[in-house]
């Protein structure tokens, strides 16, 4: 079987040479082709091209095609998947994976075109995300409502974002189901966690970690806004960069928080920077399953989320506040930097919950069988 993806702005990590760093589906494309390769007879994939890369290469079973797209915040995803489309017009493949709306419209005619089955994978609702004006959020309502409707299947990350889907879109695709993402646990070492703890100079505070991509959709800003009234010893870092840095940065200078908020860009040690920190915070508007979210409860952190559909239940295993309500997350985090019971039993909690529901073996085993129907 040979697999197609598209959507996957960049492959693999770090390879990307844009100012605006790649997220969560970049993420989930490296770990699920890690695992799936072995099962499949070549997977083919289709991503941007940068500075130092090939336009081709293969990787083991693993094709890359790499194509132009025009930079900026607007531009790069509707251009790069537009010269994604007219390559794989000239590809052999058996089976589409779509990933965002875009992606997903895209592949879908291809798929007309050339008579194979599309698998889109929503990654979250498009329209809802705050950075986009009224006239854009009108727009990517219609185009996702009508994009998920052309599909052969839609995959959810869990069943909270099934039920977010239905809400915001107003139905349930024909054909959908629900393949939890897996974890990568990588070991770190005491020695590695006392390094960022020094790097970082959060040796003796409660430090609040976030980690994603610094756009409106992230939250971001109201993780800020929480922080200029809590009063408690703590500091935060906010790992990730993104178009929003400046405004977020220049934020926390007019709220006298310098000598509180770390930003410390992109790293590629998030596991030790997670490892390092007591509170993970997940202020988003919008997500479909974030790996960072995942990653933080494999670590046993406490987590703060927004009521936005994760897999997560209040006070069980995180304390869910309501998205864009700073008030109510500066109350969740005062009471998890005075509560530090608190904050053990929900990264105990946590981390059960990771361990049992999230594994690649099992997300690989469905889509296997899913192609396969979809093909025979």
């Amino acid at each position: 079987m040979k697999i197609l993806i598209l959507g996957s702005k960049e492959y693999p990590l770090g390879t990307s040479d844009d100012p605006i760093k790649s997220g969560g589906i970049e993420v989930y494309t490296q770990n699920l082709v890690k695992h799936l390769k072995e099962k499949v007879e070549r997977i083919i994939i289709v991503t941007r091209r940068f500075r130092g890369t090939k336009i081709y290469e293969m990787q083991e079973n693993i094709e890359i095609h790499r194509v132009p797209w025009i930079r900026g915040f607007y531009l790069r995803n509707p251009s790069f998947n537009l010269f994604a489309f007219l390559k794989a017009l000239f590809l052999d493949f058996d089976v589409i994976l779509a990933q965002g709306p875009v992606a997903s419209f895209l592949g879908a005619l291809l798929s007309i075109i050339k008579r194979k089955k599309i698998v889109a994978c929503p990654a979250g609702i498009a329209y809802v995300q705050p950075q986009y004006r009224k006239i854009v959020k009108r727009l990517l309502f219609i185009f996702e409502k009508i994009t998920y409707r052309c599909v052969d299947a839609v995959i959810f990350l869990s069943e909270v974002e099934k039920e977010q889907f239905k809400k915001k879109l107003g139905y349930l695709p024909k054909h959908h189901f629900i393949i939890p993402p897996g974890i990568e646990i990588l070991k770190v070492s005491k020695k590695e966690v006392e390094k960022i703890k020094k790097e970082l100079g959060i040796n003796k505070y409660t430090t609040l970690t976030f980690v994603g991509r610094l756009i409106g959709v992230k939250g971001v800003k109201v993780f800020i806004h929480a922080m200029k009234d809590l009063n408690r010893d703590f500091k935060a870092v906010i790992v990730g960069d993104g178009p929003d840095r400046k405004k977020l940065e220049n934020l926390v200078k007019e709220y006298n928080l310098e000598n509180r908020v770390i930003f410390t860009g992109w790293r590629d040690d998030v596991p030790a920077i997670l490892a390092a920190s007591d509170i993970f915070v997940l202020p988003s508007y919008s997500e479909g399953l974030p790996i960072a979210l995942l990653e933080a409860m494999a670590a046993g952190k406490a987590c703060v989320v927004t009521d936005i559909g994760l897999p997560v239940e209040n006070r069980r295993d995180a304390l869910v506040v309501k998205a864009g309500d700073a008030e109510k997350l500066r109350k969740a985090l005062e009471e998890l930097i005075e509560n530090e019971e608190l904050r053990k039993r929900l990264g105990e909690e946590a981390k059960k919950k990771a361990m049992r529901e999230f594994s690649w073996d099992r997300a690989v085993e469905i889509y296997l069988k899913l192609f396969k129907e979809l093909t025979s």
